[in-house]
């Protein structure tokens, strides 16, 4: 968030316009910290949202705070390393991070370059430069001929002196041309180094005019520059606060993986009871189908016994017709011989048959009674 900035008496100043110095400090350099009257810029620090003053603009935007030796600084750039190397929107914003980094850093270095080389203070700065190495050359060039003017003086009456001694000493009178003709050949080369000079004053004089031209397309050039920081200001805002939107999303994700890991513990533990009441519900199908071979065994062993039954009394069934036949018979001799004896002769003892007519089964045992 940041805040209008305001005078020393509490009125509003509009962004973009920078009041004068009460003490007429000067110049405001980039990075210099904010003086009484100067627009102030607070940003809420990025780790613990403490409101963080801002340098004056040109510099690189202060996004923690410093208090406790630079903490939420260490604490956020620890974070990032951490979540670098993490799969999924973790790492994206680590590496998102890392390039809003990156981009301050060129901000930093561009401000700072448009604060020192190609300010308006070192342009003049380098024309000044550059005018002291002309005077110094155009010094020595004044020296070089001052001395070959008076090398020429001396040369000159030397050659006085020679032709009044020329009848006396021609060989004297030769060097002395000689040496006069090395003066003039010093003072033509005199001539032409001032020639030079005035060559280079004049060279001067349009470096210093096309050097205000490239004060002035470097100054156009600053204001671009400042426009583009500005946007590229804005542009981080904007990350920032696309990373704050990230952050809160990449917290609702790992808050919905930790309860889809939860469903998946009960999902498993339901699972693992359910392979259990598997294991019982088998082993109670063993224990049934056990039974139900016993039941099986037993219903076959009926079957036989059944069978053997219905044998055996078919048996008795055909012992029974059989005796009644015989009682009949023997009956039926009974009643002739009692019909052929007097009645009052003695009678022979005859075993009468069992009322039902059915003869004793005391010996008969089946064949799966014990």
């Amino acid at each position: 968030m940041k805040v209008a900035p305001v005078d020393e008496e509490g009125r509003v100043v509009p962004r973009g316009v920078t009041t004068a110095d009460p003490a007429g400090a000067g110049e405001v350099r980039a990075g210099d910290p904010a003086r009484a009257g100067d627009p102030v810029a607070m940003w809420p620090c990025a780790g613990c949202g403490r409101p963080v003053p801002q340098p004056v603009r040109g510099a690189r935007t202060v996004r923690y705070c410093q208090d406790g030796g630079g903490i939420c600084e260490q604490a956020a750039r620890a974070r990032r390393e951490q979540g670098r190397q993490a799969p999924g929107l973790t790492g994206q914003v680590a590496l998102t991070w890392e390039m809003v980094e990156r981009l301050e850093e060129v901000a930093d270095r561009l401000a700072t370059s448009l604060a020192t080389d190609l300010s308006v203070a070192g342009v003049e700065r380098r024309l000044a430069d550059l005018r002291a190495e002309l005077s110094a050359e155009v010094a020595v060039a004044q020296q070089e001929r001052d001395a070959s003017q008076r090398q020429a003086e001396a040369a000159w009456r030397e050659v006085a002196a020679a032709r009044a001694r020329a009848d006396a000493a021609a060989q004297e009178a030769a060097e002395a041309r000689a040496a006069a003709e090395e003066a003039a050949a010093e003072r033509d080369t005199a001539r032409a180094e001032r020639r030079e000079a005035r060559d280079a004053a004049e060279q001067a004089t349009a470096a210093r005019m096309a050097a205000e031209a490239e004060r002035d397309r470097i100054g156009e050039r600053e204001n671009e520059l400042l426009a583009a920081l500005e946007a590229a200001r804005s542009e981080l805002v904007t990350l920032h606060a696309r990373l704050s939107e990230s952050e809160t999303i990449a917290e609702g994700q790992r808050i919905e993986a930790a309860a889809a890991r939860q469903s998946a513990e009960d999902l498993r533990a339901t699972v693992r009871g359910a392979e259990a009441e598997r294991g019982r519900a088998v082993a109670e199908r063993d224990q049934t189908h056990a039974r139900l071979q016993e039941a099986e065994q037993l219903n076959w062993q009926l079957g036989r016994a059944n069978d053997e039954l219905r044998g055996a009394l078919a048996a008795l069934t055909a012992e029974r017709d059989a005796a009644r036949a015989e009682a009949e018979r023997a009956r039926r001799s009974v009643d002739l011989l009692t019909r052929s004896v007097p009645a009052n002769a003695p009678r022979p003892d005859v075993d009468l048959e069992p009322p039902t007519g059915l003869h004793s089964v005391n010996d008969f045992r089946l064949p799966h009674a014990g």
